[in-house]
């Protein structure tokens, strides 16, 4: 059974992502479907998380294996509701498309996570303990932003140059072009110290 502070908080968290979401949903017939109640969706994306977010919730979590990245989960499958045009004949349609589209977005974030594994502080800190590291990390530190932030992102989240790309919205050859000078000056920096 669910924690009933952790439920409030939850609840109050959700009554706030719905109230975002409606203002962020860009499509006008969605939102006037939502002020009508008619179409779809049929019930608000606040009646449908009173109904069912408890089990989108405990779903998400098995899955998860965490707090944050299941109530991550169950905001972004309301939203997903918000934005669905499709039309429910039954609550179990709904109830089917509502669990089918909270699994969905847990297998597509857990294969985010695998793809682009990442180093936890306490890891780096065991690397950062040693005399040539502290020196790497202290020579990393003093290179311009643009290309410390590139490298960190490729060399200790593991992201590649199109993602980073996309990510910090330059073309893929300005990327590789930061990724080469950034290395340059690191090891400039290096040879200095």
């Amino acid at each position: 059974m669910l924690d009933r502070k952790w439920y409030k908080k939850f609840e109050t968290a959700c009554h706030i992502c719905v109230g975002l979401c409606v203002l962020l949903v860009s499509d006008k017939a969605v939102i006037n479907q939502l002020d009508k109640g008619t179409g779809c969706p049929d019930l608000s994306a606040e009646q449908v998380f009173f109904e069912y977010g408890s089990m989108l919730y405990r779903i998400a979590f098995v899955m998860m294996k965490n707090a944050f990245d299941a109530e991550d989960v169950v905001q972004d499958t309301l939203i997903k509701y918000m934005e669905c045009t499709k039309h429910f004949e039954t609550e179990e349609y709904r109830k089917a498309w509502l669990i089918r589209v909270d699994i969905n977005l847990c297998k597509n974030r857990l294969r985010f996570y695998k793809n682009h594994p990442k180093i936890s502080m306490e890891q780096l800190s065991r690397y950062y303990e040693s005399k040539e590291d502290t020196r790497l990390m202290d020579a990393l530190l003093l290179l311009p932003e643009k290309y410390r932030e590139i490298l960190l992102l490729h060399y200790v989240e593991g992201y590649q140059g199109k993602e980073i790309a996309c990510m910090l919205k330059l073309s893929e050859s300005a990327v590789r072009k930061r990724l080469e000078r950034g290395r340059k000056k690191l090891r400039e920096i290096v040879g200095e110290v």
